[in-house]
């Protein structure tokens, strides 16, 4: 015996809560990605990533709600236009996911150079252009501190914990374009995890949905069956 209507509609309600909550997420995460982004004096393309996945939230949001009140209702036509919507945004995360992880690596490592590089022109014709990330990413320089010394220029306070640079081991030794990396690989990890776990979810739900619409489709022809 396979499930029963009241049963996938139960597990579908209750699939339908977790992504809203996982699309919340997704949204919060989003807006992280707008805040922190906009104090960066350089855009090393956060802010389009953040829109994409607060777009991306907002959509899956949505489509959840659909859902929820489609299985609620054990409305076959809100199935029918619930189940393709979820395929689509499954490809459409499927490539996102592939895109974080994979494709777009050598890409954003080729912008955030070219940012880094265009923040050490600043530095050496005004220095102080790289405090910003130097105090918040506890780094100095874009390299390391040789790149001070290599122009010239005395070792900024900001490359020093709590700016005391009277003891050699207050100094920052990595450079700033490396700590940014690592900074937006955790990022980009946070939204592949919640983004497999929205995946995984899409994936179960569009199957009981598609079982919803063949069990309603089934308990219709045996009801008008009985009438003739």
């Amino acid at each position: 015996m396979g499930l029963g209507t009241t049963t996938i509609k139960h597990i579908l309600l209750l699939l339908n809560f977790v992504l809203m909550f996982l699309s919340l997420i997704l949204i919060s995460f989003s807006i992280f990605i707008l805040v922190s982004g906009s104090a960066n004096q350089t855009d090393h393309g956060e802010n389009a990533a953040g829109g994409l996945i607060m777009t991306l939230g907002i959509v899956i949001l949505v489509t959840a709600i659909f859902g929820f009140i489609a299985a609620l209702r054990e409305s076959k036509r809100k199935l029918i236009i619930y189940v393709p919507i979820l395929v689509m945004l499954i490809l459409t995360q499927l490539v996102m996911t592939s895109m974080a992880s994979h494709g777009t690596r050598d890409g954003l490592s080729g912008s955030i150079r070219q940012g880094f590089d265009e923040l050490w022109s600043s530095e050496i014709q005004a220095p102080g252009a790289l405090a910003h990330y130097e105090d918040w990413l506890h780094c100095c320089g874009v390299n390391n501190t040789d790149d001070y010394r290599r122009i010239q220029h005395e070792i900024p306070k900001t490359c020093c914990h709590k700016h005391d640079c009277s003891q050699m081991e207050n100094l920052y030794q990595d450079g700033c374009m490396a700590k940014f990396e690592e900074y937006l690989s955790d990022k980009t990890l946070a939204f592949s995890i919640v983004n497999c776990l929205l995946i995984i979810v899409e994936v179960i739900s569009a199957v009981l949905g598609w079982l919803m619409i063949s069990k309603l489709k089934n308990e219709f022809r045996r009801t008008n069956a009985r009438w003739l």
